[in-house]
């Protein structure tokens, strides 16, 4: 199976329907990577950038996107796509685009696949997908990614911000000042409690109605009443 990050599947239509063509294709929120491959002994996680993608973000956040990649347990692959020469003719200076893709490869351990085009990366892709080899069973897969290294306040609020968001997550803990403080208060049945988040101020705005709903519910359910299909 594939899993297409739902930005890059938004951006990209069409080459998630041509891999639906091809592999069993599903699409939906990857905290790290455009592409996860899920194999029968372990996952793949590619990252896709256009040459263009690639030169623009290298000030900036590919190495927050690597940085990323970096802590996923399974392969890990940044997909090059289009014609490498442009930097030259964009004026970049070419020992320096060389010396960091040397620093992907070599101090980030990130293997670089070059491919010609659009479709040079869907049959990296495609091929990734039958050498991993499908799984006798589904497995499930991390749907997000942390780092190693978190102090327990780092911690606390990557678990929050599964359910509202970085900022949101942020403000809930200063007001509450510990994760069983926020779960405590989620307690659909204690309406003192629920006003507490009426108080909560998230760029000077209060907390969706939505976003609170969707935070009791899960906060409430029975792990593995949900019917699959």
């Amino acid at each position: 199976m594939i899993v297409v990050d739902s930005n890059e599947a938004a951006e990209n239509v069409r080459v998630v329907e041509s891999l639906k063509k091809a592999v069993e294709t599903a699409v939906k929120p990857l905290p790290a990577g455009d592409y996860l491959i899920v194999g029968r002994e372990k996952n793949a996680l590619v990252e896709r950038k256009t040459i263009m993608d690639f030169l623009n973000s290298l000030k900036g956040r590919l190495w927050d996107q690597l940085s990323l990649m970096r802590d996923f347990e399974g392969e890990k692959v940044l997909v090059l796509e289009g014609y490498l020469g442009l930097y030259r003719k964009r004026g970049w200076k070419e020992v320096s685009i060389l010396a960091l893709m040397d620093r992907i490869v070599n101090d980030w351990r990130i293997p670089i696949i070059p491919t010609p085009d659009v479709r040079g990366t869907l049959t990296y892709l495609v091929w990734k997908n039958k050498s991993l080899g499908e799984a006798e069973e589904f497995r499930e897969y991390p749907l997000r990614i942390k780092r190693k290294d978190m102090t327990v306040e780092e911690q606390s609020l990557f678990v929050l911000e599964g359910l509202c968001g970085h900022e949101t997550a942020k403000a809930l803990l200063t007001h509450f000042k510990s994760l069983r403080n926020v779960f405590t208060a989620l307690d659909p049945n204690n309406p003192e409690l629920l006003a507490e988040f009426d108080k909560i101020k998230v760029g000077g705005r209060r907390i969706p109605e939505k976003t609170l709903k969707k935070m009791i519910t899960v906060a409430n359910a029975c792990y593995g009443s949900e019917k699959k299909d």
